[in-house]
């Protein structure tokens, strides 16, 4: 599990990809195929499984090989922090200063943007979205999945203790987000978030199932596509999207002719800066769509997306790469995980907790299991034997 997967940069390629498409669709009048583009939304839902899923393949390798992990809490939170905050907090900064000089100087915010006080500075900067109107509105998703972060640990230790509870718990959360009152968006994408973890589960024992990802795809898709409003606005709790979504990352997890195409150098390049690219592009699409006339609807498109995987790719050369690079990582992580322990202590949160299989994962495990149980007995027969 120590080298990047491929494929899983292709596939958030073809996430940050079609979110562009979508806001191309959305900010630049007289583009074709309407409903196709529009459906490109959905990128993010590919976004929420692929995060569950990145965040749980390690810890479920170990699980695998060994029927226990050490689930490092401090160390979780720290690399989140590290990997997450640094390039949107600098995305944040920038567009703030983009709003200031246009308000400043009288000219009209591209759509996506939105004025900001103080106020709303503080609340982008921590993830607080007390009203919709962020100074990108692609930050939006942002938010949901900073909040999930929280959640993960304990959806992982249920996942890996009682798979059954986790996947009960994905059913009750898709019928509330979809037919009670109690819909929200952070309900409404949690299953896709968790559905990653059982696509790690998938990858890691190479389950079966994901030879039928395209099924769940189909499927997804169709379910999807009748659970859609009836103007044909997509939405992202969509639960038949979520499951469209999920079946891609395992058939790609499965498919070697599948893995050659994503692993292609230009989808990786621009997965990598996935994360970059999402957070700038929007309004660099709809600053190039507001100049468009109908004549020049493609080349507006053609410059929108150029321009928005140049900012992105300068965004994380400058700032998110440097922060990846695991000796650097180590060194932070190592040097600040001593002071966030202490904090964890002190609101009695557990530093480091210990995940252990509740289910056998396959023939290895039951024969680990007898030899334990085995080993156990024994140490009992001759305690007792001894007196003790």
């Amino acid at each position: 599990m120590e080298r990047r997967l491929g494929y899983i940069d292709g596939l958030r390629a073809v996430a940050v990809l079609s979110v562009i498409a979508f806001h191309v669709r959305v900010h630049t009048a007289g583009v074709r195929l309407e409903h196709l583009l529009k459906e490109g939304a959905h990128g993010v839902d590919l976004f929420f499984v692929l995060s569950g899923l990145c965040l749980a393949l390690p810890t479920l390798e170990r699980v695998r090989t060994s029927g226990s992990a050490n689930f490092d809490v401090a160390g979780y939170a720290l690399k989140r922090c590290l990997r997450i905050l640094p390039p949107y907090v600098a995305a944040v900064f920038v567009f703030a200063g983009v709003v200031w000089f246009a308000v400043s100087h009288g000219a009209a915010l591209p759509e996506g943007m939105h004025r900001f006080d103080a106020t709303d500075l503080l609340s982008e900067l921590f993830f607080l979205d007390r009203n919709n109107l962020h100074i990108n509105q692609s930050f939006w998703s942002l938010a949901l999945e900073f909040r999930w972060y929280f959640v993960f640990p304990l959806a992982l230790a249920l996942w890996v203790a009682r798979p059954r509870a986790l996947l009960l718990a994905i059913a009750l959360v898709v019928i509330a987000a979809e037919c009670t009152r109690a819909s929200s968006a952070d309900l409404g994408v949690l299953d896709a978030f968790l559905l990653g973890i059982v696509a790690a589960h998938i990858r890691v024992n190479a389950h079966p199932i994901a030879r039928y990802g395209l099924a769940f795809v189909l499927g997804g898709a169709i379910l999807g596509l009748a659970l859609e409003p009836s103007y044909h606005f997509p939405i992202q709790t969509n639960s038949g999207w979520h499951l469209a979504a999920f079946g891609l990352v395992i058939y790609a997890g499965h498919a070697v002719w599948l893995q050659r195409i994503l692993a292609t150098r230009m989808l990786r390049a621009v997965g990598i800066a996935s994360y970059s690219i999402y957070l700038v592009h929007e309004p660099i699409v709809s600053f190039f769509a507001a100049r468009a006339t109908p004549a020049t609807v493609a080349v507006a498109y053609a410059a929108g997306v150029g321009a928005a995987l140049g900012a992105g790719a300068a965004l994380w050369w400058l700032v998110e790469r440097p922060l990846t690079e695991p000796a650097l990582v180590r060194r932070v992580v190592d040097g600040a995980r001593g002071e966030l322990a202490r904090v964890l202590e002190r609101w009695h949160v557990p530093v480091e907790v210990q995940l252990r299989a509740g289910l056998p994962l396959g023939p290895e495990r039951e024969a680990a299991a007898v030899v334990d149980l085995r080993e156990a007995a024994e140490k009992r027969a001759a305690g007792f034997g001894g007196g003790r």
